[in-house]
């Protein structure tokens, strides 16, 4: 995304998520397009390089900041409540066609269980990333929406191996002066 906003390409994969959504086949050219993405990420790890990494991590930033705004105005997303806050994790499980349940919701912490991931065998060869693209991705998004909120590292994950992969969102008056 330049100055002036996002480029042509990342604005047609913003217009092909947000279609994503309730269209079968945007989400199933989605879900092909990133998982590629990933295969190209995963086989760059295997050579030892972290370019096209360090790349998917910024740009998904880029895109967690620009849809944060939009994604409050669309559902209406108390951002003082993690519990409410919940429902921008599950549009995107909704976009991506991720399968999971909410284990905890309360004011200030959110945790979710994701038991089923298009994308859990090819980041299973680079879990790196769950741990820095899809954490980038979400702490991106929510931080955007408050300042305070902090989403825990992923250690439990579908890629390496567990029954799921456990999201943890919290918000906290420290968060905003701390690193992740």
């Amino acid at each position: 995304m330049n100055a002036r906003g996002p480029t042509r390409a990342e604005q047609w994969l913003y217009a092909l998520a947000e279609r994503a959504e309730t269209d079968r086949r945007a989400r199933g050219v989605l879900v092909a397009v990133v998982d590629r993405l990933f295969r190209a990420i995963a086989l760059e790890r295997r050579l030892g390089g972290h370019r096209l990494l360090d790349l998917a991590r910024a740009s998904v930033q880029r895109w967690g900041k620009w849809r944060a705004r939009r994604l409050r105005e669309r559902l209406k997303v108390d951002v003082n409540d993690t519990s409410d806050m919940a429902r921008v994790q599950d549009w995107e499980d909704r976009v991506f066609g991720v399968s999971g349940h909410w284990t905890a919701r309360t004011r200030d912490r959110a945790v979710k269980c994701e038991t089923a991931c298009p994308f859990a065998r090819t980041a299973s060869r680079a879990p790196e990333i769950c741990t820095d693209v899809v954490h980038a991705l979400e702490a991106a998004t929510f931080r955007e929406l408050n300042p305070r909120y902090r989403l825990l590292p992923l250690e439990r994950l579908l890629s390496k191996g567990d029954a799921a992969c456990e999201f943890v969102h919290v918000l906290d008056v420290n968060a905003a002066h701390e690193g992740r």
